[in-house]
């Protein structure tokens, strides 16, 4: 199937559940800069399933194209499909193509609650099973211009557990530790705290060793660490 066919399927049944009521409090929840059809998250999950069971995702560059579209359009809710539809793909069976693709998207509409599962989500599990281009994609993305880019650097090592590279992970904190952005401070100290569940003592010497880091990405990477 096309993914300009798929999406009109999709379209539809996300429209035949359309809540208005719903939908005002979930744009006003993303402060007013996203129209929502107003489906609750465990809904939409099954809606998804529902068309990609009927349907059929569309493959290789077809389903790229998909995503692509989902995100040009308005409704929030078709951005967040992209996410029901690759992650259980993205462990095992997306390539490193996926990665330029993953960026464009990063890049569109952009706030946190799509760049939150585009990199931790999607690139993060790529970039684990191919090792040697993950150097290359966190530098692109900490050396970036554009905050979510380098947020997206920082989350990109969320649920990697015992697998994290914490050099890599204090590195990009460093790099942008003088950065007056919100996101990228929070993200900072999510990504230490997320570390300290399995590392507490690294993430403990980091914070002591750096003082200077911003309040909030001091607050939140100790917010579970003991005294």
């Amino acid at each position: 199937m096309q993914a300009a066919e798929f999406l009109v399927h999709l379209i539809q049944r996300y429209t035949a559940h359309a809540n208005n009521e719903r939908a005002s409090g979930m744009k006003r929840y993303m402060r007013d800069q996203f129209p929502f059809f107003g489906i609750a998250s465990p809904l939409r999950k099954d809606l998804s399933r529902q068309v990609i069971r009927e349907f059929g995702l569309p493959e290789n560059t077809a389903l790229m194209q998909l995503c692509q579209d989902c995100f040009a359009q308005e409704h929030r809710e078709l951005q967040y499909f992209v996410q029901d539809a690759l992650r259980p793909l993205a462990a095992k069976r997306l390539s490193p193509d996926w990665l330029p693709v993953l960026e464009q998207l990063i890049l569109t509409r952009s706030w946190w609650d799509t760049v939150d599962f585009l990199a931790p989500k999607l690139a993060g599990p790529i970039l684990l099973r191919f090792p040697d281009q993950a150097l290359d994609w966190h530098e692109r993305w900490i050396a970036s211009d554009n905050f979510w880019l380098q947020r997206s650097a920082i989350l990109l090592q969320l649920d990697y557990k015992a697998k994290t590279d914490p050099d890599l992970l204090f590195s990009h904190i460093l790099w942008r530790k003088d950065s007056q952005e919100f996101f990228v401070q929070k993200a900072a100290g999510w990504a230490l705290r997320q570390y300290a569940r399995t590392n507490p003592h690294a993430v403990r010497s980091f914070l002591e060793a750096h003082p200077d880091l911003p309040r909030l990405t001091l607050r939140e990477a100790a917010k579970h660490l003991s005294p």
